[in-house]
């Protein structure tokens, strides 16, 4: 059978997965893994699902995303954040692939941020694949970035219709959910890249031009500068937190 779940991984998404649950409402199962809330995200998906799970420990989002799908039995998956929103348009293109061959497919993710929607600043189109036969493959084992393994033999399809995606609240949302990714970036990059104040400084530097003039993001009018300037400011930290977990392990 042609049967497809949608899967989203949570913690303290009380403020935007009813969004995502009520756009999936169609999907013939919503498998929620959740890691830990401690606001009323379980009681609000509890009216949208009773496959409802939950993980004692953090393994990183691409590992959450293995184990999530490790307990579904439909042919298709579709990999929902509890942030996105699936469109009138993409589910009713969803719905007509998965009757189908097996192949996997590339949905174009819409964002807004601080309550504007961006489409230029590189993050529009953002295609990213979310559907994909069951059996087929997953993600790989990435702390934060992770995508999914792509076999040699397929080429990624592209669905009609957008994903929405509601990023960044205000600024508060914006530092809670950096602090998260700058902790796992730089852990994953450890080994593998030099930290410090200077580096990190230039790579903040070329990343705002690239952003905000190589990307466009000026067409994108204050919210571009905004996002800019924040990615001029997170891409310092990173670097910083790397060259202070290297001093901490020397120290250790």
């Amino acid at each position: 059978m042609n049967t497809i779940s949608v899967i989203i991984i949570v913690k303290n998404g009380e403020d935007f997965i009813e969004k995502a649950l009520k756009s999936a409402e169609w999907a013939d199962e919503i498998l929620v893994l959740d890691s830990g809330s401690s606001d009323k995200t379980i009681d609000i998906a509890k009216k949208y699902t009773d496959s409802i799970h939950f993980s004692e420990i953090w393994p990183g989002f691409g590992k959450q995303r293995q184990d999530a799908q490790k307990l579904c039995s439909s042919r298709w998956i579709f990999m929902l954040d509890a942030d996105e929103e699936i469109s009138e348009e993409l589910k009713n293109s969803i719905k007509k692939v998965i009757e189908k061959e097996d192949s996997i497919y590339m949905v174009n993710r819409l964002s807004k941020a601080f309550g504007y929607e961006v489409k230029h600043s590189g993050w529009y189109p953002d295609w990213i694949c979310r559907l994909y036969p069951n059996r087929l493959t997953n993600y790989n084992d990435d702390l934060v970035h992770e995508s999914l393994i792509i076999p040699d033999t397929f080429k990624p399809k592209k669905l009609e219709g957008n994903l929405y995606h509601e990023t960044y609240k205000d600024m508060k949302d914006y530092y809670q959910k950096m602090s998260m990714y700058i902790d796992a970036w730089s852990t994953q990059n450890f080994q593998k890249k030099r930290g410090g104040n200077l580096i990190g400084f230039l790579r903040g530097l070329w990343a705002f031009v690239k952003m905000y003039i190589f990307q466009l993001g000026f067409l994108d009018k204050s919210v571009g500068l905004t996002l800019a300037l924040l990615r001029f400011e997170t891409t310092i930290m990173k670097y910083v937190d790397i060259k202070i977990k290297k001093t901490n392990n020397k120290d250790s």
